[in-house]
């Protein structure tokens, strides 16, 4: 596991992107941004970022096909997840990362999930890590 630097973008408001590798490689970045920025360019200015618009996918909005090198196939994804001041814990969006705006202090998770290991639908949150599942202790990285 490592940890990033913070990157400011003068005036705005700060958010927090993870970004879940796999393999137990979770990268933190605390990001100051704009106002109305999407989810989609706060994990541009913490990362190196290939998406897809909807021409490739079929479906309207961006999608990340890869972060910092590490790409989706046919058994990976990107997926995404928030955590906003309020919420009971992290969420998976109904909506694209270039149509949702964050806001103060959000949380964003990026997870490459690996869907032929745990399944079509997510049981863990952005942060899973096999550390975490190996240990005797309770992991607070589960959904709810």
């Amino acid at each position: 596991m490592f940890f990033g630097r913070s990157k400011g973008r003068g005036d705005g408001i700060k958010v927090f992107v993870y970004i879940n590798y796999g393999r137990d490689q979770i990268r933190h970045e605390a990001v100051k941004v704009p106002v109305g920025t999407t989810v989609l360019s706060a994990l541009e200015a913490a990362a190196e970022v290939e998406v897809t618009d909807e021409s490739a996918t079929g479906h309207p909005g961006s999608m990340v096909t890869a972060i910092d090198g590490f790409s989706n196939d046919v058994d990976h994804a990107w997926l995404y997840y928030v955590f906003e001041r309020g919420d009971a814990g992290w969420r998976i969006p109904k909506e694209m990362p270039d149509d949702l705006e964050v806001s103060d202090g959000m949380r964003i998770g990026w997870r490459l999930y690996n869907l032929k290991e745990h399944g079509p639908v997510p049981k863990e949150g952005p942060l899973w890590s096999s550390r975490c599942a190996s240990k005797n202790r309770t992991c607070a990285r589960q959904f709810p």
